[in-house]
This record gives C-alpha cells, structure tokens and sequence, in this order.
C-alpha cells in the first residue's frame, strides 16, 4: 500500500490524509515569498481552530507531504498501515 497523494483543494492548498478517511491529518498552504519562491506551509489539521498549528515551511509539496506521519500508536485493526517512512525507502 502507499501512502495517498495529498488532494487538492484549491490553486493554493492541499489535504493529507492519513489515517482518517474524513478528517484531513494536515493541511499544505502554497504562498509566494518576496523573492519569488513557493513556499509550502504544513499545518497540522484539527477540527478545532484554536488546535491547529504551523509544522514546516517546506521549499516543495513533495517534502511537506513527507511530513506527515501516521499514528502508529493507535491500532487499526490486523494491520497498522503503512510505515512513516517515504515510499521509496
């Protein structure tokens, strides 16, 4: 199994998914600093406004969503999901 690619929500943003097929685990925002560079802002997602918060500024999408780490601690039946690490390795 690999992880899912995270989907897109707008020109600007993106939802990762992890281990809950509603609730996104984070959110990337893409933003354009003063030199010209895209920047990507990994927020970790709550439901709740005052919980979430700012992980990483990443220089790509690709980085920020290797980021993302499933909860390992918290069982899902017979087989736990994929491991944090990238699928290449």
């Amino acid at each position: 199994m690999t992880r899912p690619k995270p989907i897109r929500y707008d020109r600007d943003t993106w939802l990762v998914m992890r281990d809950d097929a509603v609730v996104p685990k984070a959110v990337i925002r893409r933003y354009t600093d003063r030199g010209g560079r895209d920047q990507y802002l990994l927020i970790r997602w709550d439901l709740d406004p005052s919980k979430r918060r700012l992980m990483a500024v990443c220089p790509s999408l690709e980085r920020a969503d290797d980021l993302v780490r499933y909860d390992n601690n918290v069982s899902h039946g017979y087989w736990d999901g994929p491991p944090n690490s990238h699928p290449s390795g």
